[in-house]
């Protein structure tokens, strides 16, 4: 797996078009260091590039979840507290199906309208 991640508190980041390996330990490390600044974000994607799951701080204890279906053009989302959020990662790690129940999913906006 491979992380990415935007700390503007501390202008530290990872670049999410060159994720980095990271195991799960460092994974939810740098995950449990991020500040509670609006907008930081961290993601986790697999080593093809073929799922990814991200997370944007929106407020306290309630982050954006957001995994990206480029199939159907679009992502899924939902807010969840911190806990959640480790679950997810951890599931993800885990190659544990996600439950998609509770998220919505957003279609992009087309590029010709």
């Amino acid at each position: 797996m491979k992380v990415f991640y935007q700390d503007y508190s501390t202008d530290e980041s990872i670049d999410s078009n060159e994720p980095k390996e990271a195991d799960l330990e460092f994974a939810l490390d740098l995950f449990y260091e991020l500040t509670d600044e609006e907008d930081n974000f961290f993601g986790v994607t697999d080593d093809n590039n073929e799922r990814t799951i991200q997370f944007m701080y929106i407020k306290q204890d309630t982050w954006l979840v957001d995994i990206p279906d480029m199939k159907k053009d679009g992502s899924w989302n939902k807010e969840a507290d911190y806990d959640e959020c480790v679950s997810l990662i951890r599931d993800f790690y885990n190659g544990i199906p996600i439950s998609m129940t509770s998220f919505i999913f957003n279609s992009y906006p087309s590029a010709t309208s």
